[in-house]
């Protein structure tokens, strides 16, 4: 059949048709004719040909139909619209201004802080979720408990005790202690790093313990705080205005105090019980002893008393009689010699006579040894009855009575000495001769009863009188016995309150700890009353002892003879008197200060043995950290020695010997001063120090103290210089070497001449020539370097820093006026608020008057929802601005209070300067009016008076300056640490944000800055009106830290001090000579700079040495700026701190600023795609903010699911398909070689050129998606957070960064996402052009179908029409655009930019 179609072809070929028609034959006619055959086969050959083609065609055709399809559908898998859409919409919704313009600044501030606060919020206690770190057990008033449970359960804690003591005494002329007392706090508050630039994390961030600083009501006590949850971490017990140093404290474990209580509790009540006995023991023993005494000694006592008192009789008498002559002008009548005579007489016949009649073995004293006579007491059985009841006694006159003893014997038969009385001669009518008498009439009594008179009486006097007898002695010893327990009782008492006196003075938590234990079981040794334990202590001996009770209660009507009382004691003795029962614990009796930590050897043994279940001897640590120990201690005022150097350096001593002594301003040994101890040699000078005078006042004035260790290594103050550096060293300092101190002294120069009194000179030894006037007028010069120190170094200077720097705005009145205009702006505040709510409730009301028709009321509801959403905004706006000027007005205000303290303590030390000079000034005349009447004893007790009264002058001078100048000024932080070591750490975790409900934020918001240099414009002629332009790009620090600024709520100005200041922002820390970087200063050479000099770095501070609020950090795909990063971490009210940094910092101002961005990167999990957000804010010449914006989504997760495999082989099929087309178009261009022999051919074709833009893209777009989806996409790898900063949670220079921190990857970070979202957009761009030129392929392989190729053909015939159509369009168009433009262009938008 081929062979026939060829023939047929080869035969029409050679016999063309005539007619030209094709088929010019008749089939009929020429049915058999073999042309007409060809001709038909021909025909039939090219219908044929024909519909092969068009099959093909269609078969071309509806394939690529099918390959355009498939690729479009791994494209839409591959961008998942969709999902993105969802992502993309809720960041837009949620993100992107609403307006493409902003007025300003502030509105630019505003939609970050919107952002920032819908974004940064905290977890919610009770969602069931314990997110650790960020939510935490209960303690205090932080953390939660339904999630986390109470701190004290989960974790190991250490209760705590705070103990803050307080004496706001003050002496008179200062400020007053109320005021003291209301001024300071304290609190319990995270220890802040470098004390100063924020809290270490704990739990809950930086927010004291106490919600409000704890204030004091009474000026002098003791605070006692207990607390059993407070968190491991670094703690600081904040005491704030605390300028006189008038708090102290301790903060102490709980569980150590309760220990050190019992124990000292346990060990004081043993040692109670030990004195007690052991004073029992020495009443006891004195009773004995008292008992015991011999009736001669009872005798001699007495005798010894009446001879003092009869002396003494004898002296007033001789003094009244010498006085009643001196006023009589007559002799001295009294016989003081003959008294002296007789008085000594009287009392060698009484000792006489009592040694005779108790001699051992003699009659007399065997006469009265009977028990009747030895015992008596008031119920004897034989009471004495003697002739004279006075004869002995003080009243008997023993010459009147005839007592005499004499040497010798009657009838020399005794040897032994006698002594006998007669009595009155009329009373007994015996009459027997005297030897001794003999010769004299009418002698009365016999010698032997004069004898028996004379032993009788003595022992009557012994015995009965009312002063010496036994009987009232024996009285004695069994009240004594009866009150004997009592007595030890008070003397044990008296004693032992001592001891707890002092105890709460050296250890008043011990002894608070004690005090709070009242119980009354003795077997509860955790809870017994220290009162319970040591009567305890006392009760249980006695009870093992049946002899204590017995003694106690023995009565004379019991145990009549003194041998039956003494026998008890001996019986008590024998158990009580022995080391184990009476040895005290600590020393007795006390003397202060007492020493807790001595016990006496072998004591602790007997409290062990009390008390066998309790180390008492255990060593307990009971401070954490104490401070100001010298408030517990009671003594002297804090600001007589605190900071010396700073406030009165001029009282700072130094330890040398006198010869040793320089003086400074010549190097040379002095000063020398005129000596008055060489008062007559003129002008003879000596060193001051060697000086008697001198060394008294430098000693009273001067403060020498060391730091130093004591024996157990622990810190002490070494004070005086003897304890310093030896004896022979004195402390000297600059007042007291001011020579002219003793200059208002008079020396006068003849002490033996006291009525004439010549005055040698004023202050030293020769005088100087003055007239008293002349002395009188210079009398106030001590006062002048008084007042120069004050003004130096007095408590208003010194709120500058050491090198000038002063408060910001410290002047009172600029603080007056910054609060004055605060206080109008929020009053203007307060009535724009209540203008609008006014306008609202008017706007409501009218609203309601008028649209009652309830066919509206669909549409007026929408109204006043959305008026009333917009009022609110507003009012709530109004409200948060009124609140931040209240902060500020109440920062300002404390500053203010500030200042006026400061000023009152300065004008009062010059008051109590002036009040000193009057009061020396009159003591001085004084002296001297004194002097002049001869007050004085002698010269030198006059002229030591006058140089004591100028060391007390001195003294009260240093007093005065001292209590009028504070110890400082700064907040006091008291820092420790609580470490349980076996808790779990927290993990490390970040916070949650979320933009919508589940786009978490990826490590934070960054905001760049990028600001405009100013310069002067080029054009001159408007300069009075502006003349700055912009121009280039400004890297230089600006802005201020609010914490510094005055009338910003971040003030703190606690923290506006040098020592502050330069800790926050330390330049040293700023330099790194590792890296080259160096901190520079102000050299001097520019003098209209004043400002920068060291300590105060270019690179940290301004100018003004205040510190900058933003710097310059370089951050990849950003221009020069200055980036502020708000971290993820930061809670939300450390959000609001920062956004505050940024505002009143004047982060982003009007002046500037160019250019604002943010961005902003999300992961959205469920869909696993990233976002992009970029939010530009460009400031425009024009004066407005032009806003812009990028947000993109990519999915970087490509192939994790079974999904994303599918979509896997279908692009590896769509390789294969491109694969193919490559090939299919090499082999075109070999056709058309072969067909035309030439290469060239094949671009004739502008189809061609399609084909190949179509299959290079198709090549491209597989390279890129395939290196985005295995190389870029994969290896994209974001942290969750970047540490960037130092410190979230800083008081103060939030912006500092951490060495080394992460700012650069962060940035990194942030251009490989938007790089990443450009790369796969550029891919999206040549995949759309890509399906753009694939539908330019369909509509060539539709060019073969009549009906398809109608638009193919149409375009092709009307190609150049169209052309020269479009041009004239062109033209016609850009004439009308460039007229709207010279018209309209400057009022409307869309006619700024020409085409």
């Amino acid at each position: 059949m081929m062979s026939l179609f060829k023939k047929a072809e080869a035969h029409a070929a050679a016999k063309p048709d005539p007619k030209g028609t094709g088929y010019d034959l008749d089939i009929e006619a020429d049915g058999d004719d073999p042309a007409t055959a060809a001709t038909v086969v021909n025909a039939l050959y090219a219908k044929y040909k024909k519909n092969h083609e068009r099959r093909k065609d269609y078969a071309s055709l509806f394939s690529f139909l099918i390959f355009v399809g498939f690729y479009m559908s791994i494209l839409f898998l591959q961008r998942s619209a969709s999902e993105a859409y969802e992502l993309t919409s809720t960041l837009k919704n949620n993100l992107i201004p609403e307006d493409t313009t902003m007025k300003g600044s502030a509105e630019v501030r505003d939609w970050i802080a919107s952002v920032v606060t819908t974004t940064w919020q905290d977890a919610r206690c009770g969602d069931g979720r314990c997110e650790a770190p960020f939510e935490y057990p209960e303690y205090g008033r932080f953390g939660c408990k339904a999630d986390c449970n109470l701190l004290k359960t989960e974790s190991q804690i250490t209760p705590i005790q705070i103990d803050v003591y307080f004496n706001f005494s003050h002496p008179k002329g200062s400020v007053s202690p109320i005021d003291l007392m209301q001024d300071a706090s304290w609190n319990l508050c995270p220890m802040e790093v470098d004390e100063l630039i924020g809290p270490k994390k704990i739990f809950h961030g930086s927010d004291c313990y106490y919600e409000t600083d704890q204030r004091f009501e009474q000026q002098v006590g003791h605070v006692v705080r207990e607390i059993d949850d407070v968190p491991d971490g670094d703690w600081s017990v904040v005491v704030k205005k605390d300028i006189f140093l008038k708090v102290a404290g301790a903060v102490r474990p709980r569980f150590n105090v309760t220990v050190e209580a019992k124990n000292k509790r346990l060990l004081l009540a043993a040692h109670y019980g030990q004195i007690r006995r052991k004073y029992e023991v020495t009443t006891y023993q004195a009773i004995k002893t008292h008992l015991e005494k011999t009736n001669l000694t009872l005798a001699h006592e007495q005798l010894q008393l009446y001879l003092d008192i009869t002396n003494n009789s004898l002296v007033e008498a001789n003094a009244t009689a010498a006085t009643t002559a001196a006023t009589a002008n007559t002799t001295n009548p009294y016989d003081w010699d003959g008294n002296q005579t007789a008085l000594v007489a009287d009392m060698l016949l009484r000792r006489t006579m009592v040694n005779v009649s108790m001699a051992a073995g003699s009659l007399c004293a065997s006469s009265f040894t009977g028990e009747q006579y030895l015992n008596v007491t008031d119920y004897a059985a034989v009471p004495i009855t003697l002739y004279n009841a006075t004869l002995f006694s003080s009243d008997g006159d023993l010459q009147t009575n005839g007592c005499s003893c004499v040497q010798g014997a009657e009838l020399n038969l005794e040897p032994e000495t006698y002594c006998y009385c007669y009595g009155p001669l009329a009373v007994n009518p015996d009459a027997v001769v005297d030897p001794n008498r003999v010769g004299v009439e009418n002698v009365t009594v016999s010698f032997t009863v004069a004898k028996q008179r004379a032993c009788s009486e003595v022992w009557r006097w012994l015995l009965l009188d009312t002063s010496t007898s036994w009987n009232q002695h024996l009285s004695l010893a069994w009240t004594a016995n009866i009150a004997a327990q009592a007595t030890a009782q008070s003397v044990a008492d008296t004693e032992f309150t001592s001891v707890l006196t002092w105890l709460s003075q050296l250890s008043p938590v011990t002894f608070f700890e004690i005090n709070q234990m009242k119980g009354t079981d003795v077997t509860r040794l955790d809870e017994a009353s220290l009162t319970t334990l040591k009567n305890d202590n006392v009760v249980s001996e006695r009870a093992l002892d049946g002899n204590a009770t017995v003694v106690a209660n023995a009565i004379r009507t019991s145990y009549p003879y003194h041998e039956q009382l003494i026998a008890l004691i001996d019986a008590r003795l024998a158990v009580v008197n022995t080391p184990t029962l009476t040895t005290p614990l600590y020393a007795s009796p006390p003397e202060f200060p007492f020493n807790f930590t001595y016990m006496v050897p072998t004591s602790l043994d007997i409290a062990n043995a009390l008390y066998p279940d309790d180390d008492l001897h255990a060593e307990v640590d009971v401070d954490i950290v104490e401070w100001n120990p010298a408030v517990l201690a009671r003594q002297q005022y804090a600001f007589m020695t605190c900071n010396l150097l700073e406030r009165a350096e001029q009282y700072v001593g130094t330890c040398v010997k006198p010869e040793d002594a320089v003086d400074p301003a010549t190097n040379q040994p002095g000063p020398m001063v005129e000596d008055p101890e060489y008062a007559n040699v003129d002008g003879r000078t000596s060193i001051y120090l060697t000086q008697t005078r001198f060394q008294k006042l430098c000693e009273g004035i001067c403060v020498c103290e060391v730091d130093a260790l004591d024996a157990d290594g622990g810190d002490v103050v070494k004070k005086g210089c003897a304890t310093i550096a030896g004896p022979g060293h004195f402390c000297t300092c600059e007042v007291c070497r001011v020579t002219a101190q003793f200059d208002n002294v008079e020396y006068p120069g003849n002490a033996t001449a006291v009525a004439k009194r010549r005055l040698l000179g004023f202050g030293g030894g020769g005088g100087d020539g003055m007239s008293r006037a002349e002395f009188a007028a210079r009398g106030d010069r001590w006062s002048l370097p008084h007042r120069r120190l004050l003004l130096e170094n007095g408590p208003q200077r010194r709120r500058q820093g050491r090198n000038g720097r002063k408060l910001l705005q410290t002047d009172l009145d600029t603080i007056l006026t910054a609060v004055q205009a605060l206080a109008v702006k929020q009053s203007n505040i307060d009535t724009n608020v209540a203008a609008v709510q006014q306008a609202q409730a008017i706007a409501n009301q009218d609203a309601n008057d008028h649209h009652s028709d309830t066919a509206l009321e669909t549409i007026i509801k929408a109204g006043f929802d959305d008026l009333k959403k917009g009022t609110d905004s507003l009012s709530a706006s109004l409200e948060e601005i009124l609140a931040k000027q209240q902060q500020a007005l109440a920062a300002a205000q404390e500053s203010l209070a500030i200042q006026e303290r400061t000023n009152a303590l300065a004008e009062s030390a010059e008051r109590s300067i002036a009040r000193l000079e009057t009061a020396v000034q009159k003591q001085r005349e004084s002296i001297q009016n004194a002097y002049k009447t001869g007050a004085f004893a002698d010269v030198a007790q006059y002229v030591a008076i006058q140089e004591d009264a100028v060391i007390t002058r001195e003294r009260k001078a240093k007093e005065n300056l001292l209590m009028n100048s504070p110890c400082q000024m700064k907040v006091l932080y008291y820092s420790f640490s609580l470490d349980n070591f076996n808790n779990t750490v927290p993990p490390v975790a970040y916070r949650e944000r979320f933009v919508g409900l589940n786009n978490r934020v990826l490590a934070g918001m960054l905001i760049y800055v990028e600001r405009k240099n100013l310069m002067k414009c080029t054009s001159s002629r408007f300069d009075d009106i502006d003349a700055t332009c912009s121009g280039g790009r400004d890297v230089a620090s600006y802005g201020v830290d609010p914490v510094f600024k005055l009338g910003t709520p971040l003030y703190v100005a606690d923290y506006d001090n040098f020592e502050t200041l330069t800790k926050v922002y330390n330049c040293s820390e700023f330099s790194n000579a590792d890296v080259g970087i160096s901190a520079t200063y102000n050299d001097g050479a520019d003098a209209s700079v004043t400002g920068n000099h060291a300590p105060y770095c270019q690179e940290l501070y301004n100018a003004r040495d205040i510190p900058y609020g933003f710097r310059h950090k370089a951050l990849p795909g950003y221009a020069a700026g200055f980036p502020f990063f708000f971290d993820i971490n930061l809670s939300a009210e450390e959000a609001q701190r920062w956004i505050d940094v940024m505002n009143y910092g004047l982060m982003i101002d009007d002046v500037k600023t160019q250019k604002v961005t943010a961005q902003l990167i999300v992961y959205n999990a469920e869909l696993g795609y990233f976002g992009n957000v970029m939010v530009f804010f460009e400031f425009s010449e024009g004066g407005k903010v032009r806003v812009t914006h990028s947000l993109n989504t990519i999915k970087v997760e490509l192939y994790d699911t079974q999904a994303d495999m599918s979509r896997l082989a279908m692009e590896i099929i769509l390789v294969l398909g491109v694969a193919w087309s490559v090939y299919e178009e090499l082999m075109d261009v070999v056709d058309t070689k072969k067909r035309t022999g030439t290469y060239g051919a094949y671009f004739s074709s502008v189809w061609n050129y399609v084909d190949v833009a179509s299959i290079t893209l198709h090549v491209v777009t597989l390279i890129m998606w395939f290196s985005y989806g295995f190389g870029l996409a994969a290896n994209f790898a974001p942290d969750i957070h970047y540490d960037i900063y130092k410190n979230l949670e800083a008081s103060a220079f939030v912006t500092n960064l951490k060495v080394p921190n992460q700012m650069v990857e962060m940035g990194a970070m942030f251009l490989e996402m938007k790089s990443l979202v450009e790369y796969l957009q550029l891919y999206m761009t040549f995949s759309g052009i890509n399906i753009m030129l694939l539908l330019g392929r369909i509509l060539k392989l539709m060019d073969f179908q009549p009906r398809l190729g109608v638009i193919t053909h149409t375009l092709a015939l009307a190609t150049a029409d169209l052309t020269h159509f479009f041009v004239i369009f062109a033209m016609i168009f850009m004439g009308y655009a460039f007229i709207g433009h010279v018209i309209f262009g400057y009022s409307s938008s869309v006619r700024i930019v020409f085409p």
